[in-house]
């Protein structure tokens, strides 16, 4: 097999999270290095014995972003998934008759969803003002942004307290929030909110998408994605077979390309008269 072919088989074999097919791939005296010189494993059963450690607790999806080939030398850049985080890793891996002879790997960062908490909710309130301003340019008026951001946008602390409003974190600093609610309300943080805001029925009504904002800093590095598809779940095992959501117009991109469709178009009148134009969206969640 070519470089190119034996990292390609390596990055498939990890990701059936294949043992064997793996070693089958490293020569007997094969290194494994954290890059540039620690040495992880030598031979084929410690990497063996490597391998099947970290498949035995947890099931990691290697995601290949870019891949280089210079002679006998292939560099993997890499996301790998696992549960509710990622990790940016580089992969180099020497070749030498059609089998893996050295391999480093350096980790990046680290990105992790995880569940809000009470003491999140000042960071979140700042991301959310950041996000309402810098990401409705092209959609909103100036004006347009600056209403919806003071009189609606913000945390709802019912969902918070719910446990069904998270937070995305890469190395410790708030990229992106959001979440899902299994109550009425449809959209707007406590400031918008009055009266109560009762349990829904998942055999009858919809759940809600809420409050989904990424940090003007991180922008279209799949932090939406990984909110929504992990709220997605959460509904669904929670009984609901359909989504709904008020979108913004900067969010009605990534709604849509997460399968949700428009069933209304609406404008919301803010405080000096201020109209901001919004979409009603729904998803039917596939299992159901």
């Amino acid at each position: 097999m070519t470089p190119q072919a034996v990292a390609q088989a390596q990055l498939d074999a990890y990701n059936a999270h294949d043992v064997d097919g793996l070693c089958a791939l490293y020569a007997d005296g094969a290194c494994q290095y954290r890059h540039p010189d620690i040495l992880l494993a030598q031979g084929r059963q410690a990497i063996r014995r490597r391998y099947a450690e970290r498949f035995a607790g947890s099931s990691p999806r290697a995601q290949l972003l870019q891949r280089i080939v210079s002679g006998n030398t292939v560099v993997d850049s890499e996301r790998v998934h696992d549960g509710a985080s990622y990790t940016e890793l580089l992969a180099i891996y020497e070749v030498m008759n059609g089998q893996i002879a050295k391999a480093w790997f350096r980790n990046g960062a680290t990105t992790q969803l995880r569940v809000a908490r009470h003491e999140d909710i000042p960071v979140m309130e700042a991301l959310i003002a950041r996000s309402g301003i810098e990401l409705s340019k092209g959609f909103y008026s100036e004006e347009q942004a600056a209403a919806v951001t003071k009189h609606v946008f913000g945390v709802d602390t019912q969902l918070v307290e719910d446990a069904t409003y998270f937070i995305i974190e890469r190395d410790g600093e708030a990229l992106a929030c959001g979440g899902w609610s299994k109550r009425a309300t449809l959209f707007g943080g406590d400031r918008h909110k009055s009266g109560p805001d009762p349990l829904l029925d998942p055999a009858t009504q919809p759940g809600r998408i809420r409050a989904f904002f990424v940090d003007p800093s991180a922008p279209r590095q799949g932090l939406g994605t990984m909110l929504m598809q992990h709220c997605e779940r959460e509904a669904l095992a929670q009984g609901f077979q359909l989504l709904e959501l008020a979108a913004t117009m900067p969010g009605v991109p990534l709604y849509k390309a997460a399968g949700f469709e428009s069933v209304e178009d609406f404008a919301l009148t803010l405080p000096g008269d201020v109209s901001v134009p919004l979409a009603r969206m729904r998803k039917l969640l596939s299992g159901c």
